[in-house]
């Protein structure tokens, strides 16, 4: 049998609001073995982070409070720990990257003194030791120039950039179960693709689990071991990946998959998923996903469905898969969601340039030297030419740090050219 790192169990998180209590998560329940990555997926809204930040014991007080479950790591409930003893699981045995890194990161520390600090506490590490531990996680995530931007600080860093500062202060502790929200989301290709095999790497050097919070499916089908996807605060389908990518098996979960773009898709609209994820302070009499799903009917409106295992490591939170329930399904018929809106014909752009750029340049200087003088210079907009036409769209891509941001922020002269 496998041995469980994590398991939680029926995890229960509310937040008071003005407009009532939002049951964030709803009765939550899985298990990651050792080694393994476990993928959330779902909508914006749906509860992945909150799962996150339960675990962590990490939820917004005093409006949001666990209400009941359990947490347990290596059979100990941590949710019955006090905070003094959660200090020495966070960072060491469980670590989080957060999804947001410009509120994460310290404004006023630098690089590497917000890393060398969480060596510090985790490793028992100062000085030469922890500086050159510090250098090495920042090779490791790919940051250029890591002995300049070890004394630099966030707002010098591009979005991109300052995920991987995330990432390695979170490596830094070498944890046990690595918690990732969305932690590919600020990172180009390229760079999404370097962060990823890390993650693999370390997994197998270390046997580090890892918690992948993320609405990213590629992302899911390059790492993940098995998946679960959340939706309105509850688990609807677990399912290996492969088995989820080959037949997901809740409807939420096909659209999805209907929602991606494809090859196929070119010349089409995508498919969209009618409607909004629905407020989670109300008292839900059927299944959550009712509304929205093409495949509802009566039954689905007034009765929950129940947790079906459709094989020993598969489950799903479906009428559809309910023996004692399908039988009550009308024969050919269903309820469709509301139809999605028509999308109007797109406007021709006109002929009329709106914005013309030539030769646009921003150079930062570089100081040295005890007096601070210019030695040189990083040219981060090195004559950028272009022009956007009325009506128009002009896409602007590129690896972090190569200056589309400085490109912005010169035409608008927040950084003078």
């Amino acid at each position: 049998m496998t041995e469980q790192l994590l398991t939680v169990q029926d995890l229960t998180t509310w937040i008071q609001t003005d407009q009532g209590v939002v049951r964030a998560v709803d009765g939550v329940s899985f298990s990651i073995p050792r080694g393994e990555t476990f993928a959330l997926v779902g909508e914006s809204g749906c509860g992945k982070s909150m799962t996150a930040l339960s675990i962590m014991q990490l939820v917004p007080k005093p409006a949001a409070r666990i209400v009941s479950g359990s947490i347990r790591m290596n059979g100990q409930d941590l949710l019955q720990w006090p905070e003094v003893k959660m200090r020495t699981v966070r960072g060491r045995r469980i670590a989080m990257i957060f999804q947001e890194p410009m509120t994460s990161l310290n404004p006023v520390m630098t690089i590497g003194g917000q890393i060398q600090e969480a060596i510090r506490r985790h490793q028992n590490l100062k000085g030469k030791p922890a500086r050159a531990r510090s250098m090495e996680l920042l090779e490791q995530v790919g940051i250029p120039d890591p002995a300049k931007r070890f004394h630099e600080f966030p707002h010098q860093l591009s979005g991109g950039m300052k995920q991987r500062i995330m990432i390695a202060m979170a490596l830094s502790g070498e944890p046990e179960l690595l918690i990732a929200d969305e932690p590919t989301t600020a990172l180009d290709v390229t760079i999404q693709a370097q962060i990823l095999d890390l993650l693999k790497n370390l997994q197998e050097r270390t046997g580090m689990s890892i918690l992948l919070i993320t609405h990213d499916l590629g992302v899911v089908s390059e790492i993940a071991h098995r998946v679960a996807v959340m939706y309105a605060g509850q688990i609807v389908e677990t399912a290996g990946r492969q088995s989820f990518f080959s037949e997901p098996r809740h409807p939420y979960s096909r659209k999805l998959f209907d929602s991606l773009p494809t090859g196929t898709k070119r010349a089409q609209p995508l498919a969209v998923i009618a409607g909004l994820v629905p407020s989670l302070t109300q008292t839900f009499p059927g299944c959550r996903f009712a509304s929205r799903c093409h495949l509802a009917w009566e039954t689905c409106q007034d009765t929950p469905p129940l947790w079906i295992e459709t094989t020993p490591d598969e489950a799903v939170r479906c009428h559809l898969f309910d023996p004692q329930q399908t039988e009550n399904q009308p024969a050919g018929e269903t309820t469709a969601a509301a139809p999605s809106t028509p999308r109007p014909p797109a406007e021709q752009p006109k002929d009329e340039v709106l914005l013309k750029v030539n030769g646009l340049k921003v150079h930062f200087p570089i100081h040295r030297g005890l007096f601070k003088r210019v030695v040189g210079y990083v040219k981060a907009v090195d004559g950028v030419s272009l022009q956007i036409r009325q009506g128009q769209t002009l896409a602007l891509v590129g690896e972090s740090g190569c200056g589309k941001t400085t490109t912005g922020k010169g035409i608008l002269q927040l950084v003078r050219p």
